[in-house]
């Protein structure tokens, strides 16, 4: 009879949630999902720091909506990413020329070619030196308080993908973080 006893103690406890450095309030972008025939696994807390390339997006995708139903704006400092919480803010730093660009994580991708981390706006790209090499090898790591911050700013004013003034989740980190 113990040995069911200390199972079930040990299925509990794995319920906590992990550590105490989640994304809080705002992690309905953790569900896992299914694009291209390869399930995804969105991490549930900020801190990451990874080296791989950067692409870009943007004339095919500017307008269309992101997974929070805010447009995506090809000119805003913003990126995808296919495991980081949405959003976060994150750092991205150009290997070949040390440029450095602060992005709000708010879509998800790349969804094409092996070793690409992360998808940049035309905007950041330019910002960067990538945009004319197309891909380029980066840096990228998370801002764990500035995303923290946003997350909670955004949980109290909205998760729409803009707050109650209409602002989006780039403006909102410009203006209030």
């Amino acid at each position: 009879m113990r040995t069911p006893l200390f199972i079930l103690f040990l299925f509990l406890a794995g319920c906590g949630g992990g550590p105490k450095t989640g994304t809080g309030p705002i992690c309905k972008s953790c569900k896992p999902y299914f694009v291209r025939g390869s399930w995804h696994y969105p991490q549930q807390f900020y801190e990451y720091s990874e080296t791989g390339l950067a692409s870009w997006y943007g004339p095919g995708f500017h307008g269309k909506p992101k997974p929070y139903g805010e447009l995506f704006d090809q000119n805003a400092l913003t990126a995808a990413h296919k495991t980081l919480p949405l959003p976060t803010v994150a750092k991205v730093t150009n290997l070949s020329n040390g440029k450095s660009v602060v992005v709000v994580i708010d879509d998800r991708g790349p969804f094409v070619y092996e070793g690409r981390i992360i998808d940049l706006s035309v905007a950041a790209a330019k910002a960067i030196g990538t945009y004319y090499q197309g891909v380029s090898k980066v840096r990228v790591e998370s801002l764990v308080d500035e995303s923290k911050a946003l997350a909670h700013y955004l949980a109290r004013y909205g998760s729409s993908g803009r707050d109650p003034s209409g602002r989006t989740w780039r403006q909102v980190y410009d203006q209030e973080i």
